[in-house]
């Protein structure tokens, strides 16, 4: 495959795996085009058939084509099936399915092994961390515009000290002359 046509995969993934969304920076290497339905079982080279994917998914997914091989349940496909109607993330971050294609495809390939739970952990905490940092963004804001506000009544009271003042200076001198 051409390096232009390999390019374009990429980018239609998004840099990620199709099957268990890792990003190739978090692997530090970039990922394999898999053909989602085997070139051997009738698969061809148009790009619906083809997969950016993680090497672990590649090996666990093998050549598995619903039609031939046991148990013959369809592969979701990442782009052309919305695979959050088949699988749910649970509080613990494994993946659990809701439908027997979503059971299929999270144990065919192995979408709870240890390392990929650790990851989706380690990401929802960065997650966390950074929803808690535009939290206290936001109320930095809002702080910033409460003391601006603050700042101006202050200035507008010691305006108005300044000029009742001048007022007073102004009628003892009247008063003295």
């Amino acid at each position: 495959m051409d390096e232009q046509r390999r390019e374009k995969v990429r980018e239609r993934y998004n840099a990620r795996c199709g099957y268990c969304g890792v990003h190739e920076t978090d692997t530090r290497a970039t990922l394999t085009i898999d053909h989602h339905c085997p070139l051997a079982y009738g698969g061809t080279e148009n790009d619906e058939n083809l997969v950016y994917c993680c090497p672990r998914c590649n090996q666990h997914k093998g050549a598995y084509w619903h039609e031939i091989h046991v148990p013959n349940i369809r592969l979701l496909h990442p782009l052309e099936d919305e695979v959050t109607q088949h699988i749910f993330q649970q509080q613990d971050a494994q993946l659990h399915g809701q439908t027997p294609e979503g059971v299929f495809y999270i144990q065919r390939l192995h979408l709870n092994r240890p390392q990929l739970v650790a990851h989706r952990l380690q990401k929802r905490e960065v997650q966390r961390r950074l929803d808690k940092i535009n939290e206290l963004r936001e109320s930095l804001r809002e702080l910033r515009q409460q003391m601006a506000l603050a700042y101006s009544i202050f200035q507008e009271t010691m305006d108005e000290i300044e000029r009742e003042t001048k007022t007073i200076e102004e009628g003892e001198m009247i008063d003295s002359e």
